[in-house]
């Protein structure tokens, strides 16, 4: 029982970041490059403010994330996955996890029907860790009041600072200072206990689609996460009982 606990205690951790992911040559594609435009840039205000508009109205997406550093209450080197809102809340994906002071690689996990499945060992059964929403709202990510969407609103001292390739398409680069409520609303196992520097990369065409974020969260310590695929169907298949 104890240990049942124990592995559900770790897989919060992942919950908030069920969204959305690439695999391994997915992710080298996410790295930025500066792109040359000598267009002026648009103002950080609005380009954030547009962006929060369309992630608020989304319901799905892919996702990955990497974090740097040792950050003790996110023990995960890098996750992927997909996660829908509709039908209903449902996630899949795997993930690189720290575990009883263990490294444990492609940890695979599924929410389905609002319970939380994992199988922490390769290859190993999935397990039903009971609801979802005991251990972590995972709908956070999307919610329009706490998740991303919130995120991009809550930027302060914004700043515009240039033009980056992000997953191959052109995203603005900005720079500014995300509030520790906002923070804490999307992550609140980190219980940020301050402000802290945010970077937004933007897309300047279309509905200004949200390709990429990163929260530095301490000196040496930040967590990125890489966006692709939004409104993507996401189908998710129970675990066998």
């Amino acid at each position: 029982m104890q240990t049942r606990q124990r592995r559900a205690s770790h897989f919060r951790f992942l919950i908030p970041f069920l969204a959305v992911f690439l695999a391994a040559l997915g992710l080298v594609g996410c790295s930025s490059s500066p792109k040359a435009n000598n267009a002026p840039l648009p103002d950080a205000t609005t380009l954030l403010k547009q962006s929060a508009d369309t992630t608020r109205a989304q319901t799905s997406a892919h996702v990955v994330l990497t974090t740097t550093g040792d950050i003790k209450s996110l023990p995960i080197t890098i996750l992927t996955g997909d996660m829908t809102l509709k039908p209903a809340v449902a996630a899949q994906g795997k993930a690189d996890i720290m575990f009883l002071g263990q490294k444990l690689s492609d940890v695979k996990f599924v929410v389905s029907d609002g319970n939380l499945y994992g199988a922490i060992t390769a290859g190993g059964a999935m397990e039903n860790f009971g609801p979802a929403a005991d251990i972590y709202d995972i709908s956070t990510i999307l919610s329009p009041e706490n998740g991303l969407a919130n995120i991009l609103s809550s930027f302060t001292d914004a700043k515009a600072e240039g033009r980056e390739s992000v997953n191959g398409a052109d995203a603005v680069k900005i720079t500014g200072t995300v509030p520790a409520d906002a923070m804490n609303k999307i992550a609140p196992a980190l219980k940020v206990t301050g402000p802290i520097p945010g970077t937004a990369w933007i897309r300047e065409d279309g509905d200004h689609q949200l390709q990429q974020v990163k929260f530095d969260i301490a000196e040496g310590k930040s967590i990125q996460m890489t966006l692709s695929d939004w409104g993507k169907t996401v189908t998710v298949d129970k675990p066998a009982a």
